[in-house]
């Protein structure tokens, strides 16, 4: 009954069982895999934002495909106060970041299409593109001590019907950002085979402490179309209001182009709330305390990282820019699958490498938004895990 997009009849796989056993038997877990800043408890004000609504007295309706000229004015704003130009023309709001790739997806890609991503990456993207029917095409971040782009990989990933590389900075899991360098190579790469550039930059206001400035965006002046992804979510800690942007970039003719079909493909869906709309300027305004607060998380749990790698030199934090997550490196005496297990028997909740499609095994990802205390204890315990091995 169910088209061939829509997976069916898959197997909880060893950790989801374990996991799920765990949680029947009233066990205290340590999830290092929370990444919901409100969750966490990052959203001190959040019923400040919420009451944004309130005050709103109940905005009319304005079914404005790209959104309202205000909203889209706020998201230019907000990328001027990050020292990048912004034309709010060029703004295209959206219900999420997954949504804006399902648009682009459906903007880009015939049937049967391809578009270029990175691994190690987000599991998210795949199923996306699968759902638009649209295969992903894998290339390769590498590591040496450094991340960096493999350009031989990009090259294989990026064939006729490749209509798309997508970049991801910081990069969810590894936290790694391309060099200028890197970055004119995917252009190129984009320019030479006719397809578009889309960079994920939801993490951008998130460097590594003790950085405070915003991350390089993509968007400016661009030789092949581009679109630059946002949203509340992780800028101001609002997943719930469901609010994400597209910016249009690249050449003009180009950028007009790509504008009318997003136009008319946001206008079949029309998925952003107006009272979502008309409160983006407040909420994006209000931003910083949020984001002070998530900053300071995320340094205190990051100098517990290297209490562990001090305590326990068989792990290594491996180095990143931005970003949420950390990638750990443990020996490769156990695979991810096993190592994740035994954290699990020991109630700590972490993600085997291979979930982000890691191409050797030795790494965890966790988490550096739980509360310090939480995530403390929790190191704590992968460091007894792996000395006794």
């Amino acid at each position: 009954m169910l088209s061939r997009r829509v997976p069916y009849g898959a197997a909880d796989n060893a950790l989801a069982r374990v996991l799920a056993g765990r949680r029947a038997s009233g066990a205290r877990l340590l999830d290092l895999t929370e990444t919901d800043p409100v969750s966490a408890g990052l959203a001190d004000d959040a019923g400040e934002m919420l009451s944004v609504l309130a005050a709103l007295g109940g905005p009319g309706h304005e079914p404005e495909p790209r959104g309202t000229r205000k909203a889209r004015e706020a998201v230019a704003d907000y990328y001027r106060d990050r020292g990048v130009g912004a034309d709010p023309d060029d703004v295209v709001l959206t219900a999420s970041t997954s949504e804006a790739y399902a648009h682009l997806f459906r903007l880009l890609c015939d049937p049967g299409d391809a578009a270029a991503a990175p691994f190690p990456g987000y599991p998210l993207l795949e199923p996306l593109a699968t759902l638009e029917d649209v295969r992903i095409r894998r290339y390769r971040l590498g590591f040496d001590g450094a991340w960096h782009l493999d350009l031989d990989s990009l090259e294989r990933a990026t064939g006729p019907r490749t209509r798309a590389v997508v970049v991801v900075q910081p990069n969810n899991p590894t936290g790694s950002c391309h060099s200028a360098e890197e970055v004119a190579a995917v252009e190129g790469r984009c320019e030479r085979t006719g397809a578009a550039l889309i960079s994920d930059e939801v993490f951008g206001d998130f460097p590594r402490p003790p950085a405070t400035a915003p991350l390089p965006s993509l968007l400016g002046s661009r030789r092949v179309p581009a679109f630059v992804l946002g949203g509340l979510s992780k800028c101001c800690g609002l997943p719930q209001m469901k609010v994400g942007w597209i910016v249009v970039g690249g050449p003009a003719s180009a950028r007009r182009e790509a504008m009318r079909g997003l136009e008319w493909i946001a206008d079949l869906f029309l998925s952003v709330s107006s009272p979502a709309q008309a409160a983006l300027p407040r909420w994006l305004a209000g931003r910083h305390g949020f984001q002070s607060r998530a900053r300071e998380r995320i340094a205190a749990n990051l100098a517990t990282v290297g209490d562990l790698e001090r305590r326990c030199p068989q792990v290594t934090a491996l180095p990143a820019q931005g970003g949420w997550m950390q990638v750990l490196g443990l020996p490769r005496t156990r695979t991810d699958e096993a190592w994740a297990l035994e954290m699990l028997r020991r109630d700590v909740i972490v993600h085997p490498g291979y979930f982000y499609d890691f191409a050797e095994e030795g790494h965890l990802v966790v988490s550096l938004l739980p509360e310090p205390r939480v995530f403390a204890e929790a190191m704590a315990r992968i460091a007894e895990v792996v000395e006794a091995a």
